[in-house]
C-alpha cells in the first residue's frame, strides 16, 4: 500500500473553509461545524489515493476536484504533497478563480 502523501492546505482554501462557515453559522453553527468537518474527513482520502478526483486542467494545469455535497475541494498534486488550493460552492464561477489575469 503506498504512503499517503503529505497534506498541504493554501491560506486561500483555508479562508473558504471559513467563509463557508461563517455563512452557514449565520442559521445553524452546529450545521456550519459538520459541513466543514466533513469537507476535512475528504482530505485524507485524497491523500491516499491523490488521482481520485478528475483532471481539470482547462482551469489549470494539473488541477483536480473532489466533491462533497455542493462543494468543489480543488487540489493539486506536487512533489512534496498534495495542495488544497480551494474549497468552493458549486455555484461559483470556477472560471474565474483560476484565471491568471
Amino acid at each position: 500500500m503506498k504512503r499517503p502523501l503529505p497534506l498541504l492546505i493554501t491560506e486561500t482554501a483555508q479562508n473558504d473553509l471559513a467563509d463557508i462557515w461563517a455563512f452557514i453559522a449565520e442559521d445553524n453553527h452546529d450545521a456550519a461545524t459538520r459541513l466543514i468537518h466533513e469537507i476535512g474527513e475528504r482530505f485524507d482520502p485524497l491523500c491516499q489515493n491523490p488521482e481520485m478526483g478528475p483532471k481539470r486542467d482547462e482551469l489549470s494545469p494539473g488541477l483536480r476536484v473532489c466533491i462533497h455535497r455542493n462543494y468543489a475541494i480543488y487540489y493539486r498534486i506536487i512533489p512534496s504533497g498534495l495542495v488544497i488550493l480551494r474549497v468552493l460552492h458549486g455555484a461559483r464561477d470556477t472560471t474565474a478563480q483560476f484565471d491568471p489575469k
